[in-house]
């Protein structure tokens, strides 16, 4: 029972992680990849060059171990699902290799905390207010409980690739969201 449990819960977070990486991706068309890139809130933030180039420097200076965690996080989850299929399969087995896939998750999850951290110290406080606010709207539900998390609208000039489901999508400023990866943790 619990072991069917724990089976259909690690299938659904397989999923559910597959759709918001596809998702994610889908509105990155739109946008520079990284929020300290779109002009908007650099401009919005009054981010300096200096400022701007130290959160790119601590972005592409912690991809790699990003890359190399969700590398095998991949790989474990992979593992898992093939021991799942296996019917001989005992629970101690599975039980093992659930801990090893959330460990890597948890590493995965920690090394972006620190990067998104980092980036947010960089920030004054001001700034980080003003960011503060920001971000709320990029996460903010359109239509309350249970709603969807809004897209952020396209760039001025640009088409969006996904619909904008309200007439007040997005953030009052125009300021498009940045992925799951680039916002501070919360």
């Amino acid at each position: 029972m619990m072991l069917s449990r724990i089976c259909r819960l690690t299938a659904a977070a397989v999923l559910l992680s597959l759709a918001v990486v596809s998702v994610a991706g889908a509105s990155q068309q739109t946008t520079p990849r990284g929020w300290w890139r779109n002009e908007a809130i650099v401009k919005e933030l009054g981010l300096a060059v200096d400022q701007v180039t130290r959160i790119n420097t601590i972005f592409e200076t912690t991809m790699p171990e990003l890359r190399q965690d969700r590398e095998e996080l991949e790989r474990l989850e992979a593992k898992l699902s093939r021991m799942i299929q296996d019917d001989r399969m005992d629970e101690a087995s599975l039980s093992s290799q659930i801990d090893r896939v959330e460990t890597a998750r948890a590493r995965g999850n920690k090394t972006r905390s620190l990067m998104l951290t980092r980036m947010y110290r960089v920030l004054t406080r001001e700034q980080r207010g003003k960011f503060d606010q920001i971000s709320k709207q990029w996460t903010a539900p359109a239509g309350g409980r249970g709603s969807s998390p809004t897209f952020p609208p396209a760039a001025p000039g640009q088409g969006s690739s996904t619909p904008n489901q309200g007439s007040n999508q997005g953030t009052t400023t125009g300021t498009p969201a940045p992925s799951d990866s680039q916002r501070r943790p919360g």
